[in-house]
Formats: C-alpha cells, structure tokens, sequence
C-alpha cells in the first residue's frame, strides 16, 4: 500500500466552488477507479496561472513546477478558460512524462458539473495511474452524448507521452462549451445588482397600465407581435448593457479572432439569461399589481370587450405587452447597481481583472524580496492560496 498525493489547482471563481464541492469525493472516487488498497491524499491550491486560452502551454509548465516544489504524485490544472483544437474543444492535456493534466471546465458542459468534473478527474488519475495502459475514455452515465478521442497535440514530435482529449462532435463539444462558459459567468449572481433597473421598469410598467390604450392592443396583438416585442426588449436591453459598459472585446494582439469570438458569443449569451432572469421577474411583480388593480368589470368597460368578461389569457397578454415596455424603457432609462461586477461576469474582464492583480502581487513580492522566485525557469508567475 502506498501514499499518493494528488494536487488539485483549481482557477478561482467557478473552478474553485465546483472543486471545494467534489474535494471530501475524491479519494473514495480515485480509489473505486484505480482499484488497490493506495492511500491517496488531496490537497489543492488556488492559482490564477493563465493569462490567455491561446497559451495553455504555460499552465502545463507551471503546473509542472508546482508539482516538484510541492512533491506530488500527480497534478491537475482545472481552469474555466476554453482550450481548443482544430476548432474541436478541448477537455483534457495530459502529460504522461511529468504525471500532470490540464482539464477545461466549460468543456464539460453546464449540465451535472459537479459529476462530470469528478467522473473526470477520476479517470485522468487512473490513466496517468496506469502509465497510459488503460484507455477506456469515458463511456459513462455522465457522458451520454458526448464521445471522446485522443490526439497528439504536437504533429511533428510526435510525442506519445502527451494526449489531448478532444469532443469527437463539433457541434455538441460547442455547445457544452458555450453553455459551460455560460455558467461559469454565474449569471445568477448579478440579478440583485438590477434593482435600479427592475424599479425603473416596473414603474413604467405600472404607468402604462393606467391608460387603457395598452389593454385594447393586448387584445389585438398576434402572438407573433408578442413574441417579437419580447425579444425586442430583451436584446434592447443586452444591447444597451454591452455598449453602456463596455463589454464587447474588439481586436487585440493578445487574442486570437477565434477566442474573441467565444468571449463575445458568451458575453451576449450570459447577459440575456441575466435579462430574461429581470423579464420573469418583472413579469411575476406586474402580475401582482395587474391583478390587484385592475378588475374585470373595468377591463370589460375600458376595452373593446363590452359586456364580455375577460379570460385569464387576456390577462396574461396584457402582462406580456406591459412588461415587454417596462423592460424596454427600464434598459435605457437607468444604470445597474455594481457595474464592476457586471464586468466580472465576462470572460474577457475577468481575465484582466486577474492580470492586473497577478502583476500588481508580482510587484509587490519582487519589491519585498527579490530572491523570492520559486520556480527556476518558469514561463509565468502565478498567484497561489493554500488551502
């Protein structure tokens, strides 16, 4: 029986709460995998160490120092950044050599993370584990629709030693993806910083509800008028956000068209279920107050409906054409709670969020102590917490 350590080096934000969620899991998971009677001990480390999805190549290196300085059996990167190959996502680097991996969170999809995450580290262990011997890629209950292969990321070495796990289907491998960055933006977690926004919406809202010129349109209107005035309010206001703050990544040296794209695609797909989060609430505070103030004898006498009583479906339209207004005129006429954070919530700022603090601590350790370099010929510096 013999003692083996694992190190986990999870990126913060989402990498980290999914890891602190699996982390008490994963020594009886390794074990159900590997078989055997090996002890094996976890310890993890947060560590912002990539700067950029381009060069991945660098977390490999540094994960490789960590490694030695630390004296682990095996590491694990895991970051939420996106990793691709030949325009096929990418879910795992592994380096046989030094006993390391790099696993792409959003990858893994939005859908049973915490399960996917754990399925996968289990497996990169047991194959690292095993020298490579055993391939069995995943034909689990947690991958029902995605297949995987392996490829040699680098062509001309040829280097057997390190394999690249790819999605064999472009199409569901871009979904996960898109839908993984998605949740990694943590959409959820900005809809409290809409108050300003709700206020201003469910103000108008409630205006446009007094006149009765609105009720008699409700009746009128096609579904398909419906539908479109919904979606009108719902990329006005995601429109209005990205231009107001900022949020569309323009063409930079640093970033590939490629992975700007990406960061600009989930930008615009974590800000509309952020709104769409703002449009079910909205639409929940006006069916209170539709209700409440506005009776059926008065609908009846104020509409076109005369003698007719209105149905629950009059209702909801009149609460669909009100609240598509409200959210309409709430997206230009007011300003989000913490802006700061909504910029968090993109990929492309958070990435220079992280920078900027990697450089200014790099500054600070070089100032206090300048022979304070752990990791001889290392690409990049990192920021690290032990846990």
């Amino acid at each position: 029986m013999a003692n083996i350590t694992v190190g986990l080096i999870p990126s913060p934000d989402m990498p980290h709460k999914i890891i602190n969620k699996i982390y008490t899991d994963l020594p009886n998971e390794i074990r159900h995998h590997t078989g055997g009677n090996d002890e094996w001990h976890i310890e993890k480390h947060i560590a912002s160490i990539v700067g950029t999805a381009e060069h991945m190549d660098k977390a490999m290196d540094i994960t490789t120092n960590m490694k030695k300085q630390k004296a682990w059996d095996y590491a694990i990167c895991i970051t939420d950044l996106p990793n691709l190959s030949n325009n096929k996502t990418v879910v795992c680097d592994i380096d046989l050599t030094n006993n390391i991996a790099l696993i792409s969170l959003p990858a893994l999809g939005a859908i049973n993370l915490k399960q996917k995450l754990r399925n996968f580290i289990s497996f990169v262990i047991q194959y690292m584990h095993s020298n490579g011997s055993d391939n069995n890629l995943l034909n689990s209950q947690h991958f029902k629709l995605t297949k995987f292969t392996t490829v040699t990321p680098n062509e001309e070495d040829k280097n057997k030693n390190h394999l690249r796990i790819i999605s064999t289907s472009t199409f569901i491998g871009w979904l996960h993806l898109i839908s993984g960055m998605t949740f990694a933006n943590e959409p959820w977690s900005t809809i409290f910083d809409f108050k300003k926004i709700i206020s201003v919406s469910f103000a108008t809202g409630t205006y446009i509800s007094i006149f009765s010129t609105p009720w008699d349109i409700s009746l009128d209107y096609d579904y398909w008028r419906f539908i479109l005035l919904m979606f009108m309010s719902i990329f006005g206001m995601v429109g209005w956000l990205i231009y107001s703050y900022n949020l569309w990544e323009r063409k930079n040296p640093k970033t590939q068209k490629l992975y700007r794209y990406i960061y600009n695609f989930t930008t615009l797909t974590t800000l509309t279920v952020i709104t769409l989060f703002n449009f079910i609430t909205l639409f929940l505070l006006l069916t209170i107050s539709t209700l409440l103030f506005v009776p059926p004898e008065l609908f009846s006498n104020w509409t076109s409906l005369g003698s007719k009583q209105p149905t629950l479906i009059n209702y909801i339209n009149l609460i669909w054409f009100i609240t598509s207004l409200g959210i309409l005129a709430g997206a230009m006429g007011s300003t989000v709670e913490n802006a700061d954070k909504i910029k968090r919530a993109t990929y492309s700022f958070r990435q220079y969020y992280r920078n900027k603090q990697l450089e200014q601590e790099n500054d600070a350790d070089y100032n206090n102590d300048e022979e304070s370099n752990d990791y001889a010929g290392r690409k990049q510096t990192h920021r690290e917490e032990e846990e």
